[in-house]
């Protein structure tokens, strides 16, 4: 169903009692807020006349340079699957399979020869060269705005590696998980050669923490807690801000000088009907959040209605995350 179709109300009553018309108000809720980021996307794909890729199956990242768009939709373009003949990949090639893809409502303008030849991988082992190499004025340092954004990390990333920093421009990965620990990066130069940096990574996180113990049952006040950097290795576990932990109750004993975890809190506090909240919807792999309104009290944990603030024919239902958001359920 799409947003122009038009509905009788017995139609309506109709699929009101089937599953099909509750995920198209989930459907609705992400297209609203999804639809501007998504649509009619320009796209650049940069291939050389010369790529090194083994026989097979080949991830467009591998191969090309991807450029516009936002993060999501050049991920998507980059694990397009191309098959090629270990001999030569033509346009029409890369053309066809970015057809068979789940990609829409994209302008992508392909820049590459009509027959672009395909010769092994060219890895040439460690980066150890000093002097003219142009590998060794790179720093792991000037990596870390560009992983940063890859991982769309907003804390501190810290890289170390053996080797120095290819010459060229990063192919692969396309993206990266706040919390991995180390990564393979593949670099493209002028010539085409694809060179590997194996890097460790370390996240870095503001981190609330207990300035005094903590006892199972004790409400948190703002003197029981500061903040301070921390490595983690998984992203959603501690809060970042004291104002994530006051007026919530723990549920464990914490150690002077422990992290806190979200998990761990609890909040006995009841939000009332016609409090604004965030609704956030998952489904496929989407992802997206619009500002709502409460329709019926209740606490964190508990299932209540809530509509959209900018529609009030839209009514979901929804899992009371914290004070400020709520959770549609696509079950």
């Amino acid at each position: 169903m799409t947003s122009s179709e038009s509905l009788t109300a017995s139609n309506v009553r109709q699929l009101m009692k089937s599953n099909i018309f509750r995920q198209g108000l989930i459907w609705l809720l992400l297209f609203a807020v999804s639809a501007q980021a998504f649509a009619a996307q320009s796209l650049i794909l940069e291939i050389p006349s010369v790529v090194y890729a083994n026989k097979g199956t080949v991830r467009l990242g591998e191969i090309a340079r991807i450029k516009g768009g936002n993060k999501r939709t050049r991920e998507m373009l980059a694990d397009v699957q191309l098959w090629n003949d270990g001999r030569e990949i033509s346009r029409k090639d890369v053309m066809r399979a970015i057809d068979e893809s789940d990609l829409s409502d994209i302008r992508l303008e392909i820049r590459m020869p009509l027959i672009s030849k395909v010769e092994p991988p060219d890895y040439e082992g460690n980066f150890t060269e000093t002097g003219g190499s142009s590998y060794a004025q790179r720093s792991v340092n000037d990596l870390v705005p560009l992983l940063k954004e890859l991982s769309g990390w907003n804390g501190g990333l810290e890289i170390s590696a053996n080797n120095p920093v290819p010459d060229g421009t990063l192919i692969d990965p396309a993206s990266l998980v706040p919390g991995t620990s180390g990564a393979t990066l593949r670099f493209r130069d002028d010539s085409g050669r694809v060179k590997p940096l194996n890097v460790r990574l370390t996240w870095l996180q503001n981190t609330v923490i207990a300035s005094r113990n903590i006892k199972r049952g004790d409400k948190i006040s703002r003197s029981d807690v500061f903040t301070r950097p921390m490595k983690i290795n998984r992203v959603g576990v501690y809060p970042s801000d004291v104002s994530e932990v006051l007026g919530f109750t723990s549920n464990k004993n914490f150690r002077q000088g422990e992290p806190i975890e979200l998990s761990a809190l609890t909040s006995s506090q009841t939000l009332k009907r016609g409090r604004q909240v965030k609704i956030v919807a998952s489904y496929g792999g989407a992802t997206a959040s619009a500002d709502g309104v409460l329709l019926e009290d209740g606490k964190p944990g508990e299932w209540v209605r809530v509509r959209r603030a900018d529609d009030r024919k839209i009514t979901l239902r929804a899992r009371i995350i914290d004070e400020n958001t709520v959770a549609v359920s696509t079950d």
